[in-house]
């Protein structure tokens, strides 16, 4: 089994029930079951990983798809949570051999969701995910996870129950290996889809 292989294994299961779940929820949307109290967003964008030592490897990016789902408690405040994953292959610098990284989020917060405008609405978001990462090089594996705080703020186009539109974020931690500290995630930039209902 390749290496896109057992990627593609790893994500496909989650992805293919959160894409059923989007697909449920738009079906219910459109229905008219509801009003307001859900939301779901998926997302596609990068991060900028802070760590100097990622960057010399991996690049200064990292593709990371991202799906969030919120249920509204009491006017425009929301409870959510969140799943975003990324995964890269590199070399080393010196040796040029070939690696492989992986970083996973997932947690949730609490969101702030208004309606600013007759088709605008904003997201400002507070919480803490759960940071895990696995790096692979000359025959070695690390990995771990370590409590990330992730803040997030957004601003959308709706059209009934759909919305799109830009979000940024900042999601990081750190950890040491052997002696030596660093850092995992970073700013956020991404593409959203989502609806309300």
């Amino acid at each position: 089994m390749t290496k896109a292989d057992k990627l593609w294994k790893k994500i496909s299961r989650p992805a293919v029930i959160l894409a059923l779940a989007f697909l449920g929820l738009v079906i219910i949307t459109v229905s008219g079951l509801a009003a307001e109290k859900i939301m779901l967003m998926v997302s596609g964008g990068y991060i900028f990983p802070t760590d100097a030592g990622y960057k010399n490897v991996y690049g200064e990016t990292l593709f990371v798809p991202e799906f969030k789902l919120g249920v509204r408690v009491i006017d425009n405040l929301y409870v959510y949570g969140l799943f975003m994953t990324g995964s890269k292959d590199g070399t080393t610098p010196d040796l040029e051999l070939p690696t492989h990284s992986r970083q996973q989020f997932y947690g949730g917060g609490l969101g702030y969701f208004p309606t600013i405008g007759r088709h605008l609405k904003v997201f400002v978001g507070a919480g803490v995910a759960n940071a895990s990462y696995k790096e692979e090089a000359m025959e070695l594996t690390v990995k771990g996870n370590k409590v990330a705080l992730n803040l997030e703020a957004g601003i959308y186009y709706k059209e009934k129950f759909l919305f799109s539109g830009l979000e940024a974020g900042y999601c990081q931690t750190k950890d040491s290996y052997e002696g030596a500290d660093f850092k995992i995630g970073g700013a956020r930039l991404s593409l959203v889809l989502g609806v309300v209902f």
